[in-house]
């Protein structure tokens, strides 16, 4: 008797609690509901004092999940505990896909692939919260890329927070000491390229008295692999263009696109190129450079610091440069952009029910672009995974990057803005690098079908691209003369090319 009585006591006073709270609420006003659709926008007694509960479906692009050493600094600093679902980079879309299906889905969810059909139906019924309108709230949040937040976008909307990468890393990785072997200068446009290529490959830029060298080095990859960044200086548009009368129109229906496969197959007719390079890997093609045996690589710049790394055993006398403009027949530079992201943190409104709380996990990822979180993520605790060096440089600590791997790699999953606060120290080719990557954006070329969608293409985009592939090779080879290409053209538009065309069209001019 004396558990119960003493159970009711409890229950009395329990319920006197919820009495004093619900006048106390009553006295405050009442909000309106929430229109449908909109999630409850209700300004809740939410405690901005109270640790967030953050649970996240992030990418494994490891192993291993990580260690938590980084990941109780990182709570403590923001003030959260995360509860971290690591799902494998080979199976996102499916646990995505099976999420959105069950409607059980984590307060944020990674979303690399955005643009399929079940993802772009739950953006369209309101299943996450639009972000767009609460960016300028936060200060690091408000300073996002304005062409990345656009190539984000969905029906010009906002959706989630893109995970930044550079939205140009091309240019022209080149052996600085044969250059300097044969008295020439880094080349500034098309043709000087071109005349190097040459002299790389039949001036003996080694020294060996042997005919062992050639000018390109590529591999079986048109987007990021030479082809891409030549058309792009050539002044070819980046997936999509538009004709004389302002509609959009696929890059390889224009002029310069046969001009960069006309430059392209000169190459490959004098030998100034790897000839097997429509069926040679990345490994391959990275081989012949540090070997010795090919003197240019066009691709990503970062790829020139692996390339001198790895072929300090085998080619200790390698000198590596790079150049990011390289000049069209119209003496223009430009270059091609990527998106600028791989991917968005996108909100759910079943697990985030109120505009307070979606506010505070908006703050949660504001404060992680701040330096002390940011530096966290990217290079881990300091003196005990990286050094600083004059405040501005960073060094792994060398006896500890068994530790780094476990406890600091997988964290990029989590990073949302670039800041980059700190450069690597000691690699003036790596700090080119990232001098050159930012230049880029001066001289970009932005695909301005990005954020467009089209059935068609969803559907059936990368079948129909494998007819330009092959016929861009066949080109290249000599396989195919320019009415054997216009034919695969006309081929792929037959089979739902123009399908494609008109769905971009359409939607571009609804959001324009």
């Amino acid at each position: 008797m004396k558990r119960m009585s003493l159970a009711c006591r409890w229950l009395a006073f329990l319920s006197f609690l919820l009495l004093v709270v619900a006048c106390s609420s009553s006295n405050e006003g009442t909000s309106a509901p929430a229109e449908e659709g909109e999630g409850n926008t209700e300004e809740e007694a939410f405690d901005p004092n109270s640790p967030l509960d953050l649970d996240w479906m992030v990418i494994l692009y490891h192993q291993q999940p990580p260690k938590d050493t980084v990941i109780k600094e990182i709570e403590e600093l923001t003030n959260t505990n995360l509860d971290l679902i690591w799902v494998p980079d080979a199976v996102k879309e499916d646990r995505v896909n099976a999420a959105l299906a069950s409607g059980n889905l984590p307060k944020v969810i990674t979303l690399q692939d955005f643009r399929t059909s079940s993802v772009l139906n739950a953006f369209r019924s309101g299943q996450f919260w639009e972000i767009g309108p609460y960016l300028d709230e936060f200060p690091n949040l408000s300073e996002m890329n304005e062409t990345i937040l656009e190539n984000v976008s969905v029906d010009g909307k906002i959706y989630g927070i893109y995970r930044e990468r550079p939205l140009s890393r091309q240019g022209v990785v080149i052996r600085q000491d044969w250059l300097e072997n044969l008295g020439l200068e880094m080349p500034t446009n098309l043709e000087e390229l071109y005349e190097v290529a040459r002299a790389f490959t039949y001036d003996d830029p080694n020294g060996s008295g042997a005919d062992d060298t050639v000018g390109f080095t590529d591999r079986n990859d048109l987007i990021f692999g030479a082809f891409k960044t030549l058309a792009s200086y050539h002044g070819t548009p980046n997936e999509w263009g538009f004709d004389d009368e302002g509609k959009l129109m696929p890059e390889f229906m224009t002029d310069e696109y046969v001009e960069t496969m006309n430059y392209m197959k000169s190459l490959y007719d004098e030998g100034l190129i790897n000839t097997e390079f429509p069926v040679t890997s990345k490994e391959q093609q990275q081989e012949l450079f540090m070997t010795g045996r090919a003197g240019i690589y066009v691709g990503n710049m970062v790829d020139a610091r692996n390339l001198r790394d790895k072929a300090k055993d085998i080619n200790p006398e390698m000198e590596v440069a790079i150049t990011n403009r390289i000049a069209g027949p119209d003496g223009e530079d430009r270059v091609w952009a990527q998106g600028g992201h791989n991917g968005i943190f996108a909100i759910p409104k079943s697990s985030v029910e109120t505009e307070a709380e979606l506010k505070r996990i908006l703050a949660f990822f504001d404060r992680i672009a701040e330096e002390d979180v940011y530096n966290l993520m990217a290079y881990g605790i300091e003196d005990v995974h990286y050094e600083t060096i004059d405040g501005e440089y960073f060094e792994r600590i060398e006896e500890n990057l068994d530790d780094w791997a476990a406890e600091v790699q997988p964290l990029v999953s989590l990073v949302a803005r670039e800041m980059n606060y700190l450069k690597a120290y000691g690699d003036p080719l790596y700090e080119e690098y990232e001098r050159l990557t930012e230049d880029n954006n001066e001289i970009i070329v932005t695909n301005p079908a990005e954020p467009l969608f089209s059935p068609t293409y969803t559907e059936r985009g990368t079948e129909l691209q494998k007819i330009i592939d092959d016929a861009t090779y066949k080109y290249i080879l000599g396989e195919l003369d320019e009415d054997g290409f216009e034919a695969e053209v006309e081929r792929w538009l037959t089979n739902g090319g123009e399908s494609i065309i008109e769905e971009l069209n359409e939607d571009y001019e609804r959001l324009n």
